[in-house]
């Protein structure tokens, strides 16, 4: 009888650590799913409106607003309020806050197909 309950013990606390170290996996991947639908969301708006001149990134913090960060360069900088203005009614819909931070672009700097910026000799 003991061995039953011993080994009923054993079992029942594997598939609790089990379940619990699933939960915390569904969670993690749960928010960065979540950031990549965001992305995806104001990227495909910023696309529709204003074609495709930048590639937005979001991130997401607990207890902190949603953050877009945009890369332009200094001609693009007129784009600045309607980017702004697209990133609010894009992530701004269920009244969460949204930080946009526009990151100067050297003029020398192509994006390349890893999405990396390399520097142009020419």
């Amino acid at each position: 009888m003991l061995t039953a309950v011993t080994l009923v013990a054993l079992l029942g606390g594997v598939v609790l650590l089990a379940w619990t170290a699933q939960s915390v996996v569904d969670g993690l991947e749960r928010r960065r799913l979540g950031r990549v639908v965001a992305e995806v969301r104001v990227t495909e708006a910023m696309h529709a409106a204003l074609g495709a001149i930048v590639a937005p990134t979001v991130t997401h913090h607990r207890g902190r607003p949603w953050t877009v960060t945009i890369n332009l360069r200094p001609q693009q900088l007129a784009l600045a309020g309607r980017l702004t203005e697209i990133a609010g009614q894009t992530l701004g819909q269920e009244g969460e806050e949204i930080e946009v931070v526009f990151v100067p672009r050297p003029e020398g700097l192509a994006p390349q197909r890893g999405g990396r910026g390399v520097v142009s000799l020419a």
